[in-house]
Protein backbone atom coordinates (compact mmCIF):
# COMPACT_ATOMS: atom_id res chain seq x y z
CA UNK A 1 0.00 0.00 0.00
CA UNK A 2 2.86 2.38 0.75
CA UNK A 3 4.28 1.80 -2.72
CA UNK A 4 0.92 2.57 -4.30
CA UNK A 5 0.61 5.79 -2.29
CA UNK A 6 4.09 6.84 -3.41
CA UNK A 7 3.24 6.12 -7.05
CA UNK A 8 -0.07 7.98 -6.82
CA UNK A 9 1.58 10.98 -5.19
CA UNK A 10 4.60 11.28 -7.47
CA UNK A 11 3.24 9.93 -10.76
CA UNK A 12 -0.09 11.74 -10.70
CA UNK A 13 -0.95 14.25 -7.98
CA UNK A 14 2.36 16.16 -7.89
CA UNK A 15 2.59 16.56 -11.67
CA UNK A 16 -0.99 17.64 -12.37
CA UNK A 17 -2.72 20.84 -11.41
CA UNK A 18 -5.93 19.75 -9.76
CA UNK A 19 -7.94 22.83 -8.87
CA UNK A 20 -11.08 21.28 -7.38
CA UNK A 21 -12.05 18.27 -5.33
CA UNK A 22 -14.17 16.68 -8.12
CA UNK A 23 -11.24 17.07 -10.51
CA UNK A 24 -8.92 15.43 -7.97
CA UNK A 25 -11.35 12.55 -7.41
CA UNK A 26 -11.66 11.93 -11.14
CA UNK A 27 -7.88 12.08 -11.58
CA UNK A 28 -7.25 9.62 -8.74
CA UNK A 29 -9.89 7.23 -10.07
CA UNK A 30 -8.32 7.44 -13.52
CA UNK A 31 -4.86 6.76 -12.06
CA UNK A 32 -6.11 3.75 -10.06
CA UNK A 33 -7.56 2.32 -13.27
CA UNK A 34 -4.25 2.90 -15.08
CA UNK A 35 -2.25 1.44 -12.17
CA UNK A 36 -4.27 -1.78 -12.12
CA UNK A 37 -4.79 -2.37 -15.83
CA UNK A 38 -1.83 -0.94 -17.77
CA UNK A 39 1.11 -0.20 -15.45
CA UNK A 40 3.47 -3.17 -15.20
CA UNK A 41 5.11 -3.98 -11.87
CA UNK A 42 8.54 -5.52 -11.41
CA UNK A 43 7.41 -7.27 -8.21
CA UNK A 44 4.73 -9.04 -10.29
CA UNK A 45 7.22 -10.27 -12.92
CA UNK A 46 6.37 -7.31 -15.16
CA UNK A 47 2.65 -8.01 -15.26
CA UNK A 48 -0.20 -5.72 -14.32
CA UNK A 49 -2.14 -6.34 -11.10
CA UNK A 50 -5.21 -7.27 -13.19
CA UNK A 51 -3.21 -9.85 -15.14
CA UNK A 52 -2.01 -11.45 -11.93
CA UNK A 53 -5.36 -11.31 -10.14
CA UNK A 54 -7.45 -12.56 -13.04
CA UNK A 55 -4.76 -14.89 -14.43
CA UNK A 56 -4.96 -13.57 -17.96
CA UNK A 57 -1.33 -12.83 -18.80
CA UNK A 58 -0.32 -14.63 -21.96
CA UNK A 59 2.26 -13.00 -24.25
CA UNK A 60 0.06 -13.50 -27.32
CA UNK A 61 -2.90 -11.82 -25.62
CA UNK A 62 -1.08 -8.88 -24.11
CA UNK A 63 -2.71 -5.70 -25.37
CA UNK A 64 -5.62 -7.58 -26.98
CA UNK A 65 -7.60 -8.16 -23.79
CA UNK A 66 -10.70 -6.05 -23.59
CA UNK A 67 -11.32 -4.75 -20.13
CA UNK A 68 -14.29 -2.93 -18.77
CA UNK A 69 -13.87 0.79 -18.78
CA UNK A 70 -13.62 2.32 -15.35
CA UNK A 71 -16.62 4.48 -14.59
CA UNK A 72 -15.69 7.29 -12.22
CA UNK A 73 -18.05 8.25 -9.46
CA UNK A 74 -18.35 11.99 -9.15
CA UNK A 75 -19.95 13.23 -5.97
Amino acid sequence: MERFRWALKYEDIKIKDYVSLPQLRFGVQHYVNFYNTRRIHSALQYKTPDEVYFGICKPANRGKIKKKAFTPILL
